[in-house]
């Protein structure tokens, strides 16, 4: 991949080139992808919109992030900030580069969402969006033309499949029982997070090339390289987990009905926007990090109870505060 690095340090140099005053707008732009924009604005849908639809882009989301976080792993590609000195490195990431997971999730995301409305512009803002974002990235210095373009074609790849099968595989799901969903549920998030272990089980013995180090500590003197880490794999499989089973909690026992004056939706957003902070960011400040069994169960749990908050226990409390409309 020599080649492919070499011209996409050609396009990153080109774009850097255009001048300093584009950081502020690529900033901009790579924020409608980061995990932070997700976390914080998405479930706007869930709550305030349509929830299948904010159930749906939450799953998609995780999805994409699960499959792009072992397409890392498996190709071990470096960041342009990591192999070239002359790179400005705007941003940080500690994982591989290839492909962007900036580029799939958008794909992904603002390509169902376009699917999923009836709006003739709908689609060309979805694709402008998805454009900006993966440019973004590469001006920031943290990916290559390749890593976006593939990103790109996987996250169209994932859309169409989702798309394909998300009926036939919601209308099984319906015939199962509340338990054994949960089952099917915990076996899926356990085989995402054991598939990316063996990965990097596997390649105990692969070592960071010294020259990524050397390079990136000068571009890039407060960040650092990590790239086996599972802490993206447990984060997707955690919400995959939490987001799915309370989707089928609060489905089970009433659902729950988005419509109702502006003043309860924004009340709703507030009241659910203050649980996220305090299961995502507030157990984040409380629970020890760290790369092993007590880390990565914390952080699991952590993840796990902002996505049951999301789609179960913030529908419950609105319904208690007589913030939704009566079914």
């Amino acid at each position: 991949m020599g080649s492919l690095w070499t011209y996409g340090i050609g396009v990153t140099h080109f774009l850097q080139g255009l001048g300093s005053w584009l950081q502020v707008p690529m900033e901009i732009f790579t924020f409608f992808g980061n995990e932070i924009f997700y976390m914080l604005v998405m479930p706007i849908l869930y709550w305030c919109l349509d929830a299948t639809l904010g159930l749906r882009i939450g799953l998609i989301l995780v999805l994409s992030g699960n499959l792009n976080s072992t397409a890392k792993l498996l190709f071990k590609s470096p960041r342009p900030y990591w192999i070239d000195r002359q790179v400005i490195a705007y941003s940080s990431e500690h994982s591989f580069g290839f492909p962007s997971g900036h580029a799939m999730n958008a794909t992904s995301v603002w390509g169902l969402l376009a699917a999923s409305l009836k709006k003739k512009i709908a689609p060309m803002a979805a694709i402008l969006a998805i454009f900006l974002i993966g440019i973004s990235r590469i001006y920031l210095g943290v990916h290559f033309l390749s890593d976006v373009l593939a990103g790109w074609l996987l996250g169209s790849l994932l859309l169409l499949l989702y798309i394909r099968s998300e009926k036939p595989i919601t209308a099984w799901v319906q015939r199962l029982s509340f338990s054994r969903f949960v089952i099917y549920i915990s076996l899926i998030a356990i085989a995402m997070i054991a598939l990316n272990a063996m990965i990097v089980q596997l390649n105990l013995n692969w070592q960071i090339p010294p020259q990524w180090v050397e390079i990136s500590a000068i571009t890039d003197p407060s960040g650092e390289i990590d790239p086996m880490s599972l802490d993206g794999t447990i984060t997707n499989a955690a919400i995959f987990f939490g987001l799915s089973t309370g989707a089928m909690w609060t489905k089970r026992h009433g659902g729950f009905d988005t419509r109702g004056i502006l003043i309860k939706k924004i009340a709703r957003f507030v009241v659910g926007l203050t649980g996220v902070l305090l299961f995502w960011a507030g157990l984040d400040t409380l629970f020890p990090a760290g790369a092993d069994f007590l880390g990565y169960t914390l952080r699991f749990i952590r993840y796990a109870l902002t996505g049951l908050w999301i789609s179960a226990g913030a529908p419950l409390i609105f319904k208690k505060l007589d913030l939704v409309e009566n079914k």
